[in-house]
């Protein structure tokens, strides 16, 4: 979901616009933490959740089809040591919906100027899934302003799976199927039951949208095509450049997992399944070498939680907050 791109020549407008209180679903006040939007580019906002805290700046970025209230639970952990923040990307959520800008390198540019727009020279920088490639874009292009990376099941090579997928249709993700459910508590308990715990409240408000009049689940709240253009987008890593200090914490699955369901699947064309079939021994070879790489390089710690699942913080937050904290007062 990853190549060189060219640097946006547009000028970056330096805004934190009306910060708020944000509010849980029921309209009560919630001190948890306040929303500012960041401007990032011409007519795009991001929305930016500020935990708060004294320290250095620590900044959160959610996984593809999350909002930054994903990490409302994790993210107050850190703020007797760090300023924390949590972005929300564009195309989903409450940051601006543009019809374009989904590669890699523009979603990295997008985390550089928000860093500009709040006034952060420095940041220590906490991605899941999809923000791998985030942070990988700012380690290599951006070193200066990125203090260290923590890898939340990121380091997939998405690169890789973008350039297997490019030549048909794009087959089913790997999401939890929320079509039918009757109502927000049956989407949260479905999601707390596929994912190892339940998304916090604010999570449920701003990542997804339901029937006014019955309750109903009715679609993601984001642009339609930013899941395609993410994945299609997604450009070639290259951990190795990476300087600073790095934790990565992941659980005992990658992306040949799904790959090898692809060579079962009956909702895809015959053609994907045989693709699938003999693409997967050259991928879990490259998934090898590259854990056999990230074990070698001195600046780098893996930490595998075997069976915590995609969102490794929801089944094993003690695990991840005491890794995350050691890591941080190295």
């Amino acid at each position: 979901m990853r190549t060189s791109w060219l640097r946006l020549s547009w000028v970056l407008l330096l805004s934190a616009c009306a910060t708020t209180p944000s509010s849980p679903h029921d309209g009560t006040e919630d001190p948890l933490h306040q929303v500012r939007r960041v401007t990032v580019a011409p007519e795009v906002e991001l929305e930016v959740l500020d935990y708060g805290g004294k320290g250095p700046a620590l900044v959160f970025l959610p996984g593809m089809g999350s909002t930054g209230h994903v990490y409302d639970v994790l993210a107050p952990e850190f703020i007797a040591t760090h300023h924390v923040y949590a972005f929300t990307r564009r195309g989903f959520g409450a940051s601006s919906w543009p019809a374009t800008g989904y590669d890699s390198a523009t979603l990295g540019h997008d985390v550089l100027a928000a860093l500009d727009g709040l006034g952060l020279a420095k940041a220590t920088l906490a991605g899941h899934s999809l923000a791998g490639d985030e942070l990988n874009w700012m380690g290599v292009n951006h070193p200066e302003r990125v203090e260290a990376f923590i890898f939340l099941d990121a380091t997939d090579n998405k690169g890789e799976i973008a350039a297997f997928l490019k030549p048909g249709p794009l087959p089913p993700l790997p999401f939890t199927v929320l079509d039918g459910q009757p109502s927000r508590e049956a989407v949260t308990a479905l999601l707390a039951r596929d994912l190892g715990g339940p998304f916090p409240p604010h999570e449920i408000d701003q990542a997804y949208e339901f029937d006014a009049a019955t309750g109903a689940y009715l679609r993601y709240h984001r642009l339609p095509e930013s899941t395609e253009q993410c994945v299609r987008g997604a450009a070639l890593p290259d951990y190795a450049k990476l300087k600073g200090p790095v934790l990565a914490i992941s659980d005992d699955q990658a992306f040949a997992g799904w790959v090898e369901s692809l060579t079962q699947a009956e909702n895809v064309s015959a053609d994907l399944r045989e693709r699938a079939q003999a693409f997967l021994p050259e991928l879990r070879q490259h998934e090898a070498a590259q854990e056999a790489l990230l074990k070698s390089l001195p600046n780098w710690k893996l930490v595998t939680l075997q069976g915590a699942g995609h969102y490794v913080w929801l089944a094993r937050q003690a695990e991840v907050v005491s890794e995350m904290r050691a890591f941080l007062a190295r």
